[in-house]
């Protein structure tokens, strides 16, 4: 008999779409969805050994995955950010049990996970945050959305030349090999790093993967809810 059951453990479903896409012509939008199903192709194969279920667009602008990790999860969204830029993506990260009813795509899963990822990525919009979690634990929940704000509010100020700095520093590790990349000196990239508090945001996603890693969704098995547990 086919299990229709929830699983024991505990998933991480990513929920996201494209911002702003109602606004968007007929060709930019499809343009658009290209662009983007191109990037899930890429995140499909880079975290192959993460992903649970394939992420797979749902909705045009909108798509979901399952993984098995928030650490995963974290990695994903920022990976998917820098693929789609600049196009502006928002994401929701929901935390529990799923209802897998022997399918292998995310579409054809259900359970707490999927709904808090749902609720999160609504949320988010509504108040224009990036990214917003939702999981059994609300310390956890706090702790994080108040970084992912924070993130968010740093980077709403960046152009393009910011993020490219700050993507290759992440990328090569020093000033010197970013400056030789850019035809610039160190000390300018250094500076400008600095000054767009690009540091900051590296430092709070390396902060976040090992909070993440510390505390994998295995140890929260006294959270799993019920059938009939509440939202937040």
């Amino acid at each position: 008999m086919m299990k229709i059951g929830p699983e024991e453990k505990l998933f991480a479903v990513i929920i996201g779409d494209v911002s702003g896409s109602k606004q968007l012509n007929s060709h930019s939008r499809y343009q658009t969805q290209l662009f983007l199903k191109s990037a899930v192709v890429q995140i499909n194969e880079e975290f192959n050994e993460d992903i649970e279920a394939p992420f797979t667009i749902t909705k045009g602008d909108e798509f979901q995955g399952l993984v098995t990790s928030t650490e995963a999860a974290l990695r994903i969204i920022l990976a998917l950010e820098k693929l789609t830029y600049p196009v502006k993506l928002r994401f929701g990260i929901g935390i529990g049990q799923v209802y897998k009813m022997g399918g292998t795509l995310p579409i054809e899963m259900d359970g707490p996970a999927f709904h808090r990822a749902n609720a999160a990525l609504n949320f988010g919009k509504k108040k224009k945050y990036d990214y917003y979690m939702t999981s059994p634990e609300e310390s956890t929940d706090l702790l994080c959305n108040t970084v992912f704000k924070l993130m968010g509010a740093i980077k709403s100020r960046w152009n393009e030349r910011h993020f490219r700095l700050f993507w290759r520093y992440k990328e090569l590790g020093t000033y010197r090999e970013v400056g030789d990349h850019e035809g610039i000196t160190a000390q300018a990239v250094c500076d400008a790093l600095k000054n767009s508090r690009a540091l900051v945001i590296k430092s709070a996603e390396e902060s976040l993967i090992k909070h993440f890693r510390k505390f994998p969704l295995c140890i929260h098995a006294h959270s799993i809810e019920d059938d009939g547990a509440l939202l937040r």
